[in-house]
């Protein structure tokens, strides 16, 4: 187990404030831009019919094609056994468990197995694949011109998949011409593109079309028995810009040719629907808002329908504030989340007499931090995220037994819990907003907190504006409290007014008052801290994406217009992707008329005023606040443009100094690591160098990876206690372990003078402190790593042979090693009096102190970690096939052919060790 690992976290409780310790074991190492770029991520979890096994897609980072990259992980749910399944890197959406198979099935654009002919390149699209789970490679199921948009199994061998009808010749003539040119929400091309729904024999290769709707099919869902299909179907293409004609929901029996259309009479359309277990029914879950078909702000409530009459009834929640995000069909009901602000509740609801549901309040150790959860179909099984906004996300099974989840067991946890991260503490805190309301945030405190002082404050924004910042951990490009929170800053998020979970009212209190009341909400939850104690006003930052870009730049504009009265002189600003100008938003926005026309009011024509008076631009000679701007050059849903705009005002105006950095081909989110990447460093650079006032940390510009200067910087960050390398465990100097394996941590360096002398003083009396321990055998080892399993209570161990050769393989050219004295490569012949002329300068002259050589590099999960003297300097004790623990290894008198122990092993003089936590390997 990794010394990490066993980290305190306190867990959760419902109520708030309640400050959660980050944990007692010191010296966890800071964040890097790194870490926060190449973490995995999941999503798509799906439980079998049966209860067990699960299914999710991992998002793994791949340098080398720049992106997150999909892996498919299979579960045992009874044994809590992982495999990934190996499906290539290649895109993967949708997976789901084949009903009746031993197989899986799911999305992919991916190649076609050489030998299969599929559809040309550029018509491919996405196909249906498929994956035996006893074993084989992935195999397509489709080979539809155009691809599938959706699909859902009937049985094992029939599937019904949403797709379109070959290319018309307009579109074939076009492409055959190269033509590429676009024309814009056409009507025509838009119903002669439309999806259809079919029914495709998997066995015969057979295609029946079920539907001929003119209108494009948005998305379907099928009934357990295959019978009946809930469709929407689009009816505009501007729909999405002007929101004036909504879809169209239909209730399809593909067995007499019914179609019954549902919530006519609504503007409002469904977010999903749900069928109950023996198809006789289902649930929508609808968006409530008080004007039919504003939906920018809005509640999800519950309508349950009877699909042997199409009757439609909404059913009572008996909470106000409407559904969270995760709705799970239960036997007789249903398991849901409901909006509860930072921290959802959840309830099951039984049907009883009368069509009235009976809930009760989930309950389970895990409840007041639960975050989704996955339901099997015919078994009590469940798997559930968990977490806080102090401790990152895992995964676990257990079983829902009546009302309450039991038998917890751990599952997975994604990037190792970052167990040698440094983690802020939190809080879920409540304050007096607009209106005299209450809002709530998540405060993290920073690393060097101190009561008796003030420290500076970034605060952090959610976009939407109908989102918000869950009690749950998040260190995201886009969003990094844990990179200020350890350079000592307090970080806040604010659920201000417009923000989901807080019930109808609260979302909607900001139409047509945009940026008015969310700024009070932003400074109130400021003036209490400053009243506490907690922050100096002259110390403090703006970070934001979206909507938070926009509040951010806002905050610096036009707090004098919205938020009279609080006069904070903000020392940074990091918008990203964030309007300045919503008089050019309106038409160049792939939204904007629905956004601008409900939040400002009307259309740029019959509010001009309302328009400028919202827009930071027009206020521009006000801001003297360093600005650094980011945007994508694709962005449709923000115009890029208007990171141009403020750019090009700030820069003329020349009171705020201002940065400006495009990332080529990025939409509204970045996708490639590289700019991820771009995008935290030069945020941290700004944010140092305005606002910390130091040099920034992880500067590209002038600092090369690998370089010894960059190296030199690195080392003067290792752990140290009292100036000797290590860390202090139980009171003694122990060594500074950093991740190798799965569950194996190995010594960053030599074990020290000065930590050997924790455990013998006498033995290295008077020699110096970072110099290898010397002269010790196989029996001194052993007792040293009991020693240190004693004290600290963790697994330590010495390195096997087989480990000390793979370790040394990652070494350079440079390390301490005869060749490096003698200046050249030597020859066999040269090495034996080479060495007999240097032995008498002794190891206290030719063997250096630990990490004086270039270190190896060792890439885990992306992060960049440093071990030195792999391949030289003192020999190393090492434990071979037989159990005995002998010198092993290179050392400073040693040939580079001699450093996997081929030769001679050193003498002990010249025998150190290096040592590991976490389970041997097995023997062969």
């Amino acid at each position: 187990m990794s010394a990490r690992s066993l980290a305190v976290l306190v867990l959760a409780a419902l109520a708030a404030p309640v400050l959660r310790a980050q944990t007692a074991e010191p010296e966890r190492r800071p964040w890097t831009p790194d870490d926060v770029v190449t973490q995995e991520t999941l999503r798509s979890f799906q439980v079998s019919d049966d209860g067990r096994r699960a299914l999710w897609i991992r998002a793994v980072p791949d340098e080398k094609k720049d992106a997150a990259v999909p892996v498919l992980v299979l579960a045992d749910l009874v044994t809590g056994e992982l495999r990934d399944l190996t499906v290539g890197q290649e895109s993967i959406s949708d997976p789901v468990f084949i009903p009746g198979a031993d197989a899986i099935a799911f999305l992919s654009a991916r190649e076609f197995p050489a030998g299969t002919k599929g559809p040309e390149k550029e018509e491919r699209g996405q196909q249906i694949w498929r994956l035996d789970l006893a074993g084989g490679e992935a195999r397509p199921v489709t080979d539809f011109p155009g691809g599938v948009a959706s699909f859902a199994w009937r049985d094992p061998k029939t599937v019904l998949v949403a797709a379109r009808e070959r290319l018309t010749r307009l579109e074939a003539e076009a492409r055959k011409r190269k033509d590429d040119s676009i024309l814009v929400e056409d009507p025509d091309l838009f119903r002669a593109a439309a999806r259809r729904l079919f029914r495709y024999d998997v066995e015969k290769k057979e295609l029946r079309r079920l539907t001929r709707n003119e209108e494009p099919l948005a998305g379907f869902r099928v009934s357990p028995d295959g019978r009946r299909v809930v469709a929407t179907y689009d009816r505009s293409p501007s729909f999405e810009a002007e929101g004036d004609v909504p879809p169209r929901i239909v209730l399809h029996d593909l067995e007499t040719g019914a179609a019954t259309e549902l919530f006519a009479d609504r503007k409002s359309r469904p977010l999903s629907f749900h069928w109950r277990h023996d198809s006789s029914g289902g649930w929508f879950l609808f968006p409530r808002s008080t004007h039919d078909g504003e939906t920018e702000a809005s509640i999800t409530v519950v309508y349950r329908l009877d699909a042997t009459t199409g009757a439609l009834a909404e059913v009572d929640l008996g909470h106000e504030r409407g559904l969270g995000e995760t709705f799970q069909v239960t036997p007789d009901g249903f398991v849901a989340s409901l909006a509860n602000g930072a921290r959802p509740l959840w309830r099951r609801y039984r049907e009883i007499a009368g069509g009235a549901l009976e809930g009760r309040t989930l309950a389970g150790e895990d409840v007041a931090r639960l975050h989704e959860l996955r339901i099997a179909r015919n078994a009590d099984r469940v798997i559930y995220v968990a977490g806080t906004a102090s401790e990152p996300d895992h995964l676990k099974r257990a079983r829902l037994a009546e009302a309450e989840l039991v038998e917890p067991a751990p599952l997975y946890r994604p990037n190792g819990g970052f167990a040698d991260l440094w983690i802020a503490r939190t809080e879920v805190r409540r304050w007096k907003g607009a209106l005299d309301e209450e809002v709530e945030g998540i405060l993290y405190y920073p690393r060097d907190h101190d009561p008796e002082r003030r420290h500076p404050l970034v605060l952090i924004t959610h976009g939407g504006p109908h989102a918000l910042d869950e009690d749950r951990f998040t260190e995201r490009w886009a969003n990094s409290p844990q990179l200020y929170a350890q350079r000592g800053a307090f970080v806040l998020k604010t659920n201000y007014h417009g923000s989901a979970g807080y019930g109808l009212a609260f979302g909607e209190s900001i139409r047509g008052r945009y940026s008015e009341l969310e700024l009070i909400d932003m400074f109130s939850g400021i003036r209490e801290l400053v009243k506490e104690g907690k922050v100096d006003p002259e110390r403090m930052g703006l970070v934001g994406w979206s909507n938070g870009a926009i509040l951010s730049t806002a905050a610096v504009a036009l707090a004098h217009r919205f938020a009279p009265g609080f006069d904070y002189d903000f020392k940074v600003c990091c918008p990203g992707a964030g309007d300045v100008n919503w008089t050019s938003d309106y038409g160049n926005c792939a939204f904007g008329g629905t956004f601008d026309e409900y939040y400002l009011g009307g259309t740029p024509w019959t509010n001009l005023a309302g328009y400028v008076a919202k827009s930071p631009l027009f206020e521009v000679e006000r801001v003297r606040t360093p600005t650094i701007i980011f945007f994508g050059t694709e962005d449709t849903a923000v115009p890029t443009s208007q990171g141009w705009e403020w750019f090009r005002a700030l820069h003329r105006v020349g009171k705020a100094p201002v940065r400006f950095v495009l990332f080529p081909g990025e939409p509204h989110g970045l996708r490639k690591l590289t700019h991820q990447r771009r995008k935290l460093v030069e945020e941290l650079a700004f944010v140092d160098r305005h606002l910390f006032g130091r040099p920034a940390e992880h500067w590209p510009e002038a600092l090369v990876e690998g370089s010894p200067a960059e190296i030199a910087l690195l080392k003067s960050a290792f752990p140290r206690v009292a100036g000797r390398y290590g860390r202090e465990v139980a009171g003694a100097l122990v060594p500074e372990t950093r991740p190798w394996k799965p569950g194996v941590e190995v010594g960053r360096f030599e074990v020290t003078r000065a930590q050997w002398a924790a455990f013998d003083e006498e033995a290295v009396e008077g020699m110096r402190p970072d110099h290898p321990a010397l002269g010790v055998d196989g029996v001194r080892a052993r007792r040293y790593v009991a020693w240190l399993r004693e004290r600290t209570g963790l697994d330590w161990r010495l390195l096997t042979r087989d480990e000390l050769r793979e370790l040394a393989a990652l070494a350079g050219p440079t390390e301490n090693t005869l060749e490096s004295w003698a200046g050249y490569d030597i020859a066999e012949s040269d090495a034996g009096p080479l060495r007999e002329r240097l032995a008498p300068l002794g190891p206290e002259r030719l063997v250096e102190e630990v990490g004086s050589r270039a270190p190896a590099v060792h890439r885990v999960g992306g992060r960049r970690e440093l071990f030195f003297d792999l391949g030289g300097n003192a020999a190393e004790i090492a434990v071979d096939d037989e159990g005995r623990a002998e010198a092993a290894g290179g050392w400073a008198l040693g040939r580079r052919d001699d450093r996997v122990s081929r030769l001679a092993p050193a003498p002990a003089a010249w025998t150190g060790l290096r040592v590991a936590i976490g389970p041997a390997p097995e023997s062969p």
